[in-house]
């Protein structure tokens, strides 16, 4: 029966990312889950919309670059944007190369030879890491330089992204290089870094070099006077498949090279970070100005004012948005409760009637509700080797197992003794007492069940954005990578109601079953 469950599980899941793998003349755009990628992707995205009739699909705000990396060698995507400095050390494993020029070579030939993946000419600016403290701090205690931050490096708090707290050209071999190890370190989103910082949560943080947020917040940059942090320059990597069968994408992507220069970008992040307008709006706004047939003014790509509208107004401005990915949403969550149903039930008839086969099958159950969501997402994107749908669907039905199966169990084990007997003496057979007798008296339990479950899964999709599979997560995502609650709010809200209102509407169904 459990192997059966199971097959039913990778069938479906099959299924669900067979219709989301179709290719037909369609170009799959990516990009990590911070601000710059986003208004990168857009611009690429929006390119190609203009210069080719490819149709383009935007999987943004992906959890890092091995996620990012893994899908453009899986074909789950067929271009972002990638930096230089990343891509030597991270990815291709090499040690750094100070000159921009020699590092972009390398990358572009190391990918090419191992990957068969073509990097694009570069951008034009070099998004570098930075260590930036507040500007009162670095006058108070002179700091100039990073290796001024030694004398009182026990004392100081660090605020610095996941990636950075485990990348060689991160914190590790930071603190190697500069011979110090900082007092307390913490991970947070790129989104909160600067923030916390200027709100003397933290003292120091690992910035980046473009960000708006540096001159909005009065931070100073601290000099890499041991020049560890390698060149970053921007750059699209492509599928050289791709290439090959559009070569239009190439000429396109081409009349990016070299016209973004560090200020024009910091400028762009500012508009989205500081000013809280879109990525798509702003990426649209460059390349009218930058790439059209008609001169305009310089100052157009600063925005003149900041947006101050609620988020109501925005719900409603973007509700066309809004309603697609509460539909994405819903689906998640609706596959990954009626899988595990169509898995859990069974399941747990089998512990009620199998003793032995009890401890195993809640251990297991068990044990996945202690794996946290996000590692349980890479694991399966990693097997998988695919975005989207199907790893996203396999985590939330695991996660939903277990309140499944237990009251599944539960409810067949509290049939009263007396009715098993009187089934028994009237001739059932054990298929015709579990399905006349047992399942109606533990209906109530079971629906009990199903209502955690689906509650359960409701909040857990939220995280299948970093996977690439969509819903109201998107929106939090990408409220947190600007700081931004309007948008956090546009998908916390309409999450909470879809949880509400999905257990009310069960916990009627378990009303009436036990009226029944």
């Amino acid at each position: 029966m459990t192997r059966s469950c199971l097959c039913i599980l990778i069938a479906l899941c099959a299924i669900a990312s067979g219709a989301q793998a179709q290719r037909t003349e369609t170009i799959r755009i990516g990009s990590k889950n911070f601000t710059e990628q986003e208004i990168l992707g857009e611009l690429i995205a929006q390119l190609l919309e203009r210069g080719t009739d490819l149709r383009v699909q935007r999987r943004f705000g992906l959890s890092g670059t091995d996620i990012c990396h893994t899908a453009l060698m899986s074909g789950e995507l067929d271009c972002y944007v990638e930096y230089t400095g990343t891509g030597l050390l991270d990815i291709l494993k090499r040690e750094v190369i100070s000159n921009p020029d020699r590092a972009y070579r390398a990358v572009a030939a190391g990918y090419r030879r191992q990957f068969d993946l073509e990097w694009l000419p570069p951008i034009g600016f070099n998004n570098s890491y930075a260590i930036a403290v507040r500007a009162d701090n670095a006058q108070e205690y002179g700091w100039n330089t990073i290796s001024d931050l030694a004398a009182d490096a026990s004392e100081l708090r660090a605020g610095f992204t996941s990636e950075f707290m485990e990348r060689p050209d991160g914190y590790p071999g930071l603190a190697d290089r500069y011979g110090f190890v900082l007092g307390r370190t913490m991970d947070l989103d790129p989104g909160l870094m600067y923030d916390a910082l200027a709100q003397g949560q933290v003292d120091v943080i690992c910035a980046f070099s473009t960000d708006g947020r540096i001159a909005e917040y009065n931070l100073t940059v601290l000099e890499d006077d041991q020049s560890f942090f390698p060149p970053y320059d921007a750059a699209p990597i492509v599928r050289s498949e791709v290439l090959a069968a559009h070569p239009r994408v190439r000429e396109v992507l081409a009349t990016l090279a070299g016209t973004i220069d560090d200020d024009s970008m910091r400028r762009m992040n500012y508009a989205v970070d500081v000013l809280k307008r879109s990525p798509a709006e702003v990426a649209r706004e460059w390349i009218d100005l930058r790439l059209g047939s008609v001169a305009a003014p310089e100052d157009r790509l600063e925005p003149a004012a900041g947006d101050e509208r609620g988020v109501l107004s925005l719900a409603v401005e973007r509700r066309g948005e809004v309603a697609r990915k509460i539909v994405e949403h819903a689906v998640l969550t609706a596959l990954g409760v009626v899988i595990a149903m169509l898995i859990g039930v069974p399941l747990g008839v089998l512990i009620h009637r199998r003793a032995a086969a009890r401890g195993v099958v809640l251990a297991l159950t068990e044990i996945v509700q202690t794996i946290p969501s996000l590692a349980m997402l890479a694991f399966l994107f990693a097997l998988y080797g695919l975005l989207g749908t199907a790893p996203a669907v396999t985590a939330l039905v695991l996660y939903a197992l277990l309140p499944i199966v237990l009251n599944t169990f539960t409810g067949l084990r509290e049939v009263p003794r007396q009715v098993i007997e009187a089934a028994d003496g009237l001739g059932m057979s054990s298929w015709q007492r579990l399905r006349l007798i047992e399942l109606p008296l533990a209906a109530p339990v079971i629906i009990a069940g199903i209502r955690a479950a689906t509650v359960l899964t409701v909040g857990i999709a939220t995280l299948s954005t970093y996977i690439g599979a969509g819903g109201l997560g998107d929106f939090i995502a990408r409220g947190l990578a600007r700081n931004d609650s309007r948008l956090t709010l546009l998908g916390a809200v309409p999450a909470a109601i879809m949880a509400v209102a999905l257990s009310l509407l069960i916990r009627l169904v378990e009303r009436l079953a036990r009226r029944a």
